[in-house]
């Protein structure tokens, strides 16, 4: 028969191992979820950035389709043409259409890097817009952790992309 003193120490040992499990359940945490992408599809601060690189930059964008169409269109002439041609012009029309190539290049490199800066400086702007929608929603909910990558499932229980949605609207 097992003595008195042992199984008062056996439940002793059992409370008190079972202790911080009780105390973790009692505080559960809250966890949410928000879905970036969406966000970045759905947002007005998205659709205005958009529209802030395609006033600053569509005018350049659409002059070098045309330098580019006007090139092609040298190329295919001096192919057509290029068996009848004297050697000096023939020679003298490749020259041009290298130089025309050339210069589209070096404004399709400049063109580039312009657009790539803006693009990432209005993106900063806009990733620090949904951080600080994604903190005020978890904040006002009472959550404990918000992830908002890397998740193979998240039920619409936790999903707050709606509510940041809804924030960043607020506050354009």
């Amino acid at each position: 028969m097992l003595s008195r003193n042992y199984v008062t120490s056996l439940f002793v040992a059992v409370v008190l191992l079972a202790a911080p499990s009780i105390a973790f359940a009692a505080s559960a945490t809250k966890i949410g979820f928000v879905d970036v992408q969406q966000i970045m599809a759905d947002a007005p601060q998205a659709a205005a950035a958009s529209a802030t690189l395609k006033k600053e930059f569509g005018s350049r964008e659409q002059a070098l389709k045309a330098q580019r169409d006007a090139i092609q269109q040298d190329e295919a002439k001096l192919k057509r043409n290029a068996a009848v041609m004297s050697a000096a012009s023939k020679t003298a029309a490749e020259q041009a259409l290298r130089k025309k190539v050339g210069a589209f290049n070096q404004a399709m490199s400049s063109f580039s890097h312009a657009f790539s800066a803006k693009r990432t400086q209005l993106l900063q702007v806009l990733q620090k817009k949904i951080y600080d929608a994604v903190v005020k929603v978890a904040k006002n909910g009472g959550y404990d952790l918000v992830l908002t990558g890397g998740v193979a499932y998240a039920s619409k229980r936790v999903d707050l992309t709606s509510q940041v949605l809804a924030e960043l609207k607020k506050n354009p």
